[in-house]
């Protein structure tokens, strides 16, 4: 077994791995989901960790997932708690599949998602959340950064190219030529790793105030990630 992987569960579609327990994000989204005005969509669900609890903790949720047999395991863990009646499903992949009505959300959570998303995505992705939420309503965020013990023959060329001013300097087209890593098979070929900077600046473009961005180790990461302290870049950002 690879240390620390116990922590995590391959998705069912190879798009990394999704966390067996809430990050320190996804707790503040699910502390404020009961209280949000209106309902709370979680973005790339996976098995639902966050789904599941903003659900329990009393908010109406909206799963989504691009593989609906993640969204199927949601349901049947929903139903036997006793919350199905509080979370519905939306499959399809954002933000280009998606159908949410203009205002209607007070909350939006996406763990692990947004480094799966081109800048040109990001862009459009952050100005739908901003068009989705109520005023007051808020997105929680984390991703991946390129600071990971996996990927450590990125940092290199992802530090010179933000030297260069490159605008996505995260942008990776095929993982496979940085890492031998066995979990790297477990991501698909595209990545794009955002820092503090690069993951504000589509949500301060589309109207958001930033309340915390930060590049971090979050609680919980798996030992063979590990590199300096900035695995991870967690952000929360409010409608006016």
């Amino acid at each position: 077994m690879i240390p620390g992987e116990q922590a995590t569960v391959v998705t069912l579609n190879r798009m990394g791995r999704a966390t067996r327990d809430l990050t320190e994000y996804s707790r503040e989204f699910v502390a404020f989901a009961p209280l949000a005005r209106g309902p709370v969509l979680d973005i790339g669900a996976g098995f639902g960790v966050a789904s599941l609890s903003a659900a329990t903790a009393g908010a109406s949720v909206i799963a989504n997932d691009v593989d609906e047999r993640h969204l199927r395991i949601i349901v049947e863990q929903a139903t036997s708690a006793g919350v199905g009646e509080r979370l519905v499903t939306q499959p399809g992949r954002f933000p280009t599949d998606l159908h949410i009505p203009s205002q209607s959300l007070g909350a939006i959570h996406a763990s692990q998602v947004l480094h799966f998303l081109s800048g040109s995505d990001l862009m459009t992705g952050a100005a739908l959340m901003f068009r989705w939420l109520q005023p007051g309503g808020k997105v929680f965020t984390i991703t991946g950064t390129p600071y990971v013990k996996t990927l450590e023959q990125f940092i290199p060329v992802y530090e010179e190219r933000k030297r260069d001013g490159v605008a996505w300097p995260g942008v990776i087209h095929n993982v496979h030529e940085y890492s031998s890593h066995p979990t790297i098979d477990e991501l698909p070929d595209f990545m794009h790793l955002l820092d503090d900077e690069t993951v504000a600046r589509p949500f301060a473009e589309a109207g958001f105030v930033i309340e915390r961005v930060e590049m971090y180790n979050r609680k919980g990461l798996p030992d063979y990630l590990k590199y300096d302290g900035r695995e991870n870049v967690g952000l929360i950002a409010r409608k006016p």
